[in-house]
């Protein structure tokens, strides 16, 4: 689901390119903020070290960076639709005041298991399914096989399996599976992503 804020729908316009790129996809919590479980709420966004920088070193270099984020805490009743869009403008506050952008947002809301009626159910945008990372694929004019999945958890690194991008996990140690990269932090991923997207 696209975040109806301006953050998501006025970058778009300006970035369509008659030639499709390579993007960078990231997760959101425990990628770019910490992950302290439903972070429904400003007061709750904790920045990662290095986040900012990183993205900023993304947009320097031209390449469109879109977040995609599984936010199960809106079927579960945790918090709503409003609550998600201003995490993000406050993340996209954040962002600018460091000369960094996210170029769109997307979030799903959905889940199987939720208490809400209207999001509680399967969903091709939930990943590691590819609604979010096609959605981004559209409004950008991103080639998704030249792309790059970062994040924490297994559903992002089966998300770039499954669109065919590199994957680049990020967090303690290294992932359990052939063809992924580890690293501590995005702000360790970068100069590695960026050596292989910038030619």
């Amino acid at each position: 689901m696209v975040d109806s804020s301006a953050y998501a729908s006025e970058p778009a316009a300006k970035l369509r390119n008659p030639r499709s790129r390579p993007g960078i996809l990231l997760d959101r919590d425990g990628t770019i903020i910490a992950d302290h479980g439903y972070v429904g709420s400003v007061d709750r966004v904790e920045f990662i070290d290095g986040a900012a920088e990183a993205i900023a070193s993304f947009n320097r270099s031209g390449i469109p960076v879109v977040v995609v984020t599984n936010q199960a805490g809106v079927a579960r009743g945790f918090y709503d639709l409003a609550d998600v869009a201003a995490v993000h403008e406050y993340i996209a506050r954040y962002l600018a005041e460091r000369e960094a952008h996210i170029d769109l947002f997307f979030y799903c809301p959905y889940h199987p298991a939720g208490v809400v009626e209207a999001f509680t159910r399967t969903s091709e945008d939930r990943k590691p399914r590819p609604g979010m990372a096609r959605a981004a694929e559209t409004a950008l004019n991103l080639d998704l096989r030249a792309s790059w999945v970062v994040g924490d958890r297994p559903e992002d690194m089966g998300l770039a399996e499954v669109i065919g991008a590199s994957a680049v996990y990020v967090g303690n140690g290294e992932y359990p599976r052939s063809g992924v990269w580890s690293f501590p932090s995005l702000a360790a991923a970068a100069p590695f992503i960026l050596e292989r997207v910038v030619k």
